[in-house]
């Protein structure tokens, strides 16, 4: 059942490592109001795939943004510590 706003975001990674491991340290936390949002993550192949589906556009931009400082940190962590292959 839909909560009535959606998106599906497609991020490229490297290798099909590094997805696996940002998807991996994105899907510890759940979202705060899992009643308003519900997240999807999944990997194919090097590619992170993010599924949301929400009740409001707000809180469906307020996820997204969110997601988007978790990767950039993940990327950062990834990039001092692996090299990013």
């Amino acid at each position: 059942m839909s909560l009535g706003h959606s998106l599906t975001l497609t991020i490229p990674f490297p290798s099909s490592r590094l997805a696996n491991i940002a998807e991996r340290a994105l899907n510890v936390d759940k979202e705060l109001k899992s009643d308003q949002v519900k997240r999807i993550i999944t990997t194919d192949d090097d590619k992170l795939i993010v599924t949301f589906d929400c009740t409001s556009v707000k809180m469906l931009r307020v996820s997204v943004n969110s997601l988007f400082d978790l990767i950039i940190m993940i990327t950062k962590t990834m990039d001092a510590f692996d090299g990013l292959e």
